[in-house]
């Protein structure tokens, strides 16, 4: 069966503070998306809206054509795994799979033996007596078990070491069971996560500014080096995104296919998605140029 999760023209205020601003945007099945966002964009009110824990203040969540608000039947096939997922501090490991498994229908034992191998999780270990990166992993388990056409992971790999971290992605991307499920990755730090998500959600300040594919970004981004005293060919304004002076040189940053033959060097996703939020979204810089040829 295949998935489809909208979001249209949802707003959301934390009393006088509009945390979401008309975001649209539609998810579709056997992807993996990023949700990426500076502190403070909207996330985890953007996820909450999502997931049926709010009630948005205007517009419609749906998946399907449901809404998962206060909706049993829908929430069950919405997994949504916190940062810091709350866990029961007396739960044993193998008493948090049993009372996972009863609010997902479509619960994976299989998979979450799986997990918990690759984990190195007991099953008789307490919660009280586990680590943040154990409690961690063993919140991740829920999330790759539950079957859930939908499964939202909030900044997963938070207090997880190099190798947990490997172990988590190789656990979710080579599962042809997941092929049909919606997977979202939300985090504020893309550079480990871009190697596993096709397109990216990107909030700014309550305001959805960008859905798009990794490679489209990669495509029409990149710098270009050149006198900084040439003024053979003029940018226009909103393609420059960074500009910095090195002696008689100059390096800017620009966000434009048309341009992308002139391209030096590619730009790292992290470094492109601060500079489109580090001002205003349509905001225009002054005194942008490269040299042509």
């Amino acid at each position: 069966m295949t998935y489809c999760l909208k979001v249209e023209n949802v707003s959301y205020r934390h009393g006088k503070v509009n945390a979401l601003n008309n975001v649209s945007f539609q998810l579709e099945s056997g992807k993996i998306y990023g949700l990426w966002g500076r502190n403070g964009a909207g996330k985890t009110t953007l996820m909450r809206c999502m997931t049926g824990l709010l009630k948005t203040g205007s517009g419609n969540v749906s998946l399907n054509g449901k809404h998962p608000y206060e909706n049993r039947d829908v929430l069950q096939q919405i997994c949504f795994i916190q940062e810091n997922h709350p866990l029961n501090t007396q739960w044993k490991v193998k008493d948090a799979m049993e009372i996972a498994s009863c609010f997902y229908p479509n619960w994976n034992g299989a998979k979450a033996k799986q997990c918990l191998r690759a984990f190195r999780l007991d099953e008789k270990i307490r919660v009280k007596a586990m680590s943040k990166g154990m409690r961690t992993a063993l919140a991740l388990t829920i999330g790759l078990s539950s079957g859930a056409p939908v499964m939202i992971f909030d900044e997963p790999t938070n207090g997880l070491d190099a190798a947990v971290r490997e172990t988590f992605y190789e656990l979710l991307v080579y599962d042809d069971s997941f092929e049909d499920s919606i997977i979202i990755l939300s985090t504020h730090y893309i550079q480990e996560l871009q190697r596993y998500i096709e397109e990216i959600i990107v909030l700014h300040e309550g305001k959805l500014i960008m859905q798009d594919s990794i490679e489209a970004i990669r495509e029409r981004t990149g710098y270009i080096h050149g006198n900084k005293e040439s003024r053979k060919l003029v940018v226009d304004e909103s393609a420059i995104l960074e500009r910095s002076e090195m002696g008689p040189m100059v390096r800017l940053m620009v966000e434009d296919i048309e341009l992308s033959a002139r391209f030096d060097e590619k730009v790292d996703l992290q470094d492109y998605l601060l500079r489109k939020t580090d001002r205003k979204h349509g905001e225009q810089k002054e005194d942008r140029y490269y040299e042509g040829a």
